[in-house]
């Protein structure tokens, strides 16, 4: 018999009811716990599909006492699909995805029509996703899955300055990092960056 998952409240995460941003695949938390340093009164939320780097990045965030940070090792597409309440994520972050690029592996892609409309049903009105890659070509097909969705590219967005490189950033993307923000627009149709947390 197939197991009934319902959307979870943040306060029942954190304890509180304080904005959430959402980091898929935080790697070795470099900006997840600088975000979480930079704003304690915002709430860090990661999903690692890998165990074991999930561990490690909860224990840095412990070892520095960032109560404010909470990580979980799941397979993000699930956990936002079946988890994360609507319009409840102030932004999302998502640096150096895995670009899965043979034919084989297309099911284990971040990149699909369906993650994007839950990626805009998740996020506030004005609520911003952050996606920085090596690879041009992942930019642009999550771009287009994104933007088919409802969500805004805005033109000209540049990496915040503020946001560490990353250890996967330093490996791979010697040719230049790419980068776009996206919105959800609000009821008004406008949109803009929700920079709640130093804008990391």
């Amino acid at each position: 018999m197939p197991v009934s998952i319902s959307h979870v409240p943040w306060s029942a995460v954190f304890g509180n009811d304080r904005p959430v941003e959402v980091e898929i695949g935080p790697g070795s938390g470099e900006v997840l716990l600088a975000g979480a340093a930079a704003a304690p009164a915002v709430n860090f939320f990661a999903i690692e599909r890998r165990s074991g780097a999930a561990t490690a990045v909860a224990h840095r965030a412990h070892a520095r006492g960032l109560r404010n940070v909470r990580v979980l090792a799941a397979d993000a597409r699930a956990v936002i699909e079946h988890l994360i309440g609507d319009a409840s994520v102030a932004a999302y972050h998502v640096y150096f995805p895995d670009p899965w690029p043979k034919t084989r592996h297309r099911d284990r892609r971040l990149v699909t029509d369906g993650v994007a409309h839950q990626l805009l049903r998740t996020l506030v009105p004005g609520g911003a996703l952050h996606l920085a890659t090596d690879v041009q070509q992942l930019l642009e097909a999550f771009a287009t899955a994104l933007v088919r969705a409802g969500l805004a590219r805005l033109a000209g967005s540049i990496p915040p300055a503020g946001r560490p490189v990353t250890v996967y950033e330093c490996r791979y993307a010697g040719a230049g990092t790419h980068y776009a923000r996206f919105v959800r627009p609000r009821p008004d149709g406008t949109g803009a960056p929700a920079p709640v947390a130093g804008d990391f």
